[in-house]
């Protein structure tokens, strides 16, 4: 999601260009840059003839004779329909972004500059194996080859902008994974929210309000530790700022994913499920596409920009995926020399920090924008301490900078190399083998095959740290906070073909407390309502089939909202819209269907509890936060992340009238509960109204698919689609997260992509994205499966060459030279 609302004043756009793309001409211009989807186009470098049939709904299906056409094929394809995506991706992931939208975007350059994406991709460039590395640069001649077959018929936006696409290359390809990483890790954060909490309330009230850690510790430090008011802010302010290009990540991400048996279904082979919950926009993450050719024969989702189908299934196995919230980056206090802080204590000397500089070209100046980036042994410095820490810790403030230490920034081109091979995995083996080469994010892969296995298996490199896992900053200097190393491969948590007969993940632990691995393998995990209502419904059904998956990826029950309203109807209520809100709230079935009332009265007294009971941490939370020294997208996190919580400590209280010394001040969960209530229905009669009757979710919880674009008023009804009411929240199966308060304008996040597959017939695959298979506004392909995606539809992913050709609607045939 990216917010432009001050794109207008940065680039002069005027009413006039309104009234321009009403006219004739710009209509013109929409249609300009469709892509040619018939006949026959040259794309030098083939080595035969290659083939790409279109169905009704834009699916590309790609046949080839070699691995290397294949895959320029795809290339040719994705510049076709994605070229801006593509465009705005690797800008982002490379901090160049100024370079077209001016200084409104050099905050997130300043920031993925410091973080360095372009020098460890370059880095990977020149370690890359012979075989990846022909297939990739495969892919680039592709995009390379389909820029230069528009002709000067560019997407529109590079019209609006005023710029030319520069050629592709391999650095451009291995960039973009490191920002979905960054996305999906979000640790380093939470530890500055962290620390800054042990600055505010103290190291043991901390500890005590702590929500995610095990028993109360946050971390294995001396005690006395303290904290400067002001630890991160810049690089948080920073970091908000460049939300609007770099994506939200103010809310939980999270996914479903399972698989069962054939026991367990209507037909005896195993099915698999998965939808990654991210950010929604337009045009939407992924692409869809079936690809056949050399070795290869493989379907379901690509992401324009990189190389390969990320998930789906080939003509053996099937796989999903959901983010395992792994910690996987580490802060280090570095102590700087008094009189050099180009110099920084380590084990009892001075070492001199690597300085690299980076230059950003801003767009309406003359001149660059120069930026220092300083390295440590641990990584790059992305903020530096002001205030004072205390004398356990470090020495006073101005003499301290943090350091970030994640696997990310180190350099792997192993990603690229496990997607290729998981494309190619015959068995699970095999998929374990191209796992072993996935490194970050960590992910949860499901798995299924033809001969009626299921499984599981976390991907990614985990650090082994010696003093535990620490939830906050810890000292550089003199190496105690070092990682020794990582979990090999092999000892990573993996089961094949489970008792049960089932597999399921949601973002939830993946081990249990008394797992040999458990205090190696804490995150930032989800709330355990998804995966607890998956399994349920499961287990509800004998045997299962597609349409049995499909309801469960529909599914909006609220498992704390029922039990929520239980806890509400002990409450004594005076005022009469309190008691006829709490009387909807009480009969509720506990769906967050688009026309109950009981489910807005839920979504606004949950937002109002979290913060009720952690009133001590007003000026961390929420928007107050985003302009102070903090922004919202660690106190997001750790809200939501706080309910399982506060409802596991008021169902375990005997006494709710009593104080709890957990709150703090005497206070009773029942005035809690009351106050928090007390707010939710004041805000909403404000809000929608003194009817509660009318106070239906659908006028308070909406889908606008926007584009890059499209906040900007001129040009919003040409790129945007919607809003549309939406079921669902944070904690329901059908995943529909829009959050309050965000650093840089509205977000949502939900299903980004659905598939249902059956191994052994893979005619029979179900998928849907909420967008279309176009970026382009004016191609009938550019929202066009939003509605189905909406109303719970799929769309058949034909496998099969006959039931390809059959479906065809279109065909293009691209010739060598």
């Amino acid at each position: 999601m990216f917010d432009f609302s001050r794109l207008a004043r940065a680039f002069g756009l005027t009413m006039g260009l309104a009234a321009g793309a009403a006219g004739v001409g710009a209509l013109a211009a929409l249609r300009r840059p469709l892509p040619r989807t018939t006949g026959r186009v040259a794309l030098p470098g083939l080595t035969a003839r290659a083939t790409v049939h279109r169905d009704r709904w834009g699916i590309p299906h790609l046949y080839a004779s070699t691995n290397q056409d294949l895959f320029a094929t795809l290339g040719f394809v994705h510049s076709q329909d994605r070229l801006w995506q593509m465009e705005l991706h690797r800008r982002t992931a490379r901090g160049q972004l100024a370079e077209i939208f001016g200084p409104i975007a050099l905050s997130s350059d300043q920031f993925i500059r410091t973080l360095g994406f372009s020098r460890v991709a370059e880095c990977e460039a020149e370690l890359i194996d012979a075989e990846t590395a022909s297939l990739l640069e495969a892919y680039i001649t592709g995009i390379n080859q389909g820029v230069e077959a528009l002709h000067g018929r560019l997407p529109l936006e590079y019209t609006i902008l005023g710029f030319q696409p520069r050629p592709w290359e391999l650095v451009d390809i291995l960039a973009w994974p490191k920002m979905m990483a960054l996305n999906l890790s979000t640790n380093w954060m939470s530890e500055i929210f962290n620390a800054q909490m042990v600055a505010l309330v103290g190291e043991d009230r901390a500890a005590a309000l702590a929500t995610r850690f095990a028993e109360h510790e946050l971390l294995t430090l001396p005690r006395g530790t303290r904290y400067p008011d002001d630890l991160g802010a810049t690089i948080l302010r920073l970091a908000g700022d460049a939300t609007r290009f770099t994506g939200d990540t103010s809310g939980p991400q999270g996914s479903n994913a399972w698989a069962v048996s054939g026991d367990r279904t209507v037909h005896g082979r195993p099915l698999l499920a998965n939808d990654p919950h991210l950010g929604l926009g337009l045009p939407g993450l992924w692409y869809l596409a079936h690809l056949e050719g050399g070795d290869f024969h493989v379907a379901g989702v690509t992401m324009p920009g990189t190389c390969g189908v990320v998930i789906g299934h080939n003509r053996d196995i099937a796989w999903g995926m959901t983010n395992a919230p792994i910690d996987i980056q580490d802060l280090y206090l570095e102590r700087l020399h008094p009189e050099d802080p180009t110099r920084y204590a380590w084990q009892g000397e001075w070492r001199t920090m690597e300085t690299l500089r980076e230059e950003i070209v801003v767009k309406g100046q003359k001149e660059v924008v120069l930026v220092d980036v300083q390295l440590t042994n641990h990584g790059p410095i992305i903020d530096q301490v002001r205030g004072r820490i205390g004398d356990a810790i470090v020495d006073p403030g101005p003499n301290t900078a943090l350091a970030l230490r994640w696997t990310a920034l180190d350099p792997s081109p192993a990603l690229s190399r496990a997607v290729l091979k998981l494309n190619r995995a015959r068995n699970w083996d095999e998929f374990r083998a191209a796992l072993a080469d996935w490194h970050v994010p960590p992910q949860n892969f499901v798995y299924a095959d033809t001969r009626g296995q299921i499984g599981y298996a976390l991907a990614g490199k985990i650090p082994l740290r010696p003093h535990g896992h620490p939830h906050l900053p810890v000292p550089g200097w003199d190496g105690a906070y070092e990682w020794q190393g990582f979990l090999p491969p092999e000892h990573v948590p993996a089961s094949l073909n489970p008792p049960d007969g089932m597999v399921v993940t949601a973002n939830n632990r993946i081990v249990g407390p008394e797992h040999p691995l458990a205090a190696l393998l804490q995150g930032e995990y989800a709330n355990p309502y998804r995966a607890e209502r998956i399994t349920t419904l499961l287990e509800a059904t004998e045997r299962h089939d597609t349409r049995s998956f499909a309801q469960i990826q529909q599914d909006a029950l609220s498992l704390p909202g029922l039990k929520l309203a239980r806890l509400i109807a002990t409450l004594e209520l005076s005022d009469p819209l309190e008691q006829a809100a709490c009387e909807l709230l009480v009969a509720w079935d506990g769906v967050l269907s688009i026309e109950s009332s009981a489910a807005t009265v839920y979504d606004s007294l949950r937002y109002h509890l979290t913060r009720v009971t952690y009133r001590e941490l007003d000026g961390l939370l929420g928007v107050a936060a985003a302009v102070g020294a903090f922004s919202a997208i660690p106190s997001n996190i750790y809200l939501e992340h706080a309910l399982p919580t506060i409802l596991a400590r008021i169902e375990a209280t005997s006494l709710p009238d009593r104080p709890d010394p957990w709150l703090g001040n005497e206070r009773t969960w029942n005035e809690v509960l009351a106050q928090a209530f007390s707010r939710a229905v004041a805000e909403l009669r404000t809000r929608l109204g003194p009817e509660p009757k009318r106070w239906v979710y659908k006028r308070v919880h909406t889908l606008t698919l926007r584009h890059p674009l499209g906040s900007v008023p001129a040009l919003a009804s040409l790129f945007n689609r919607g809003p549309w009411p939406m079921v669902g929240d944070v904690d329901t199966v059908n995943h529909q997260y829009v959050p309050r308060e965000t650093a840089a304008g509205p977000a949502y996040n939900g299903p980004s992509y659905r598939q249902i597959l059956d191994p052994g017939d893979w005619d029979n695959a179900r998928v849907i994205i909420p967008t279309g298979q176009s970026g382009h506004p004016a191609s009938k392909h550019y929202a066009s499966l939003t509605s189905t995606w909406r109303t719970g539809g799929y769309l058949p992913l034909f496998w099969t060459r006959e039931a390809v050709e059959r479906h065809t609607v279109e065909t293009l045939i691209l010739e060598s030279a």
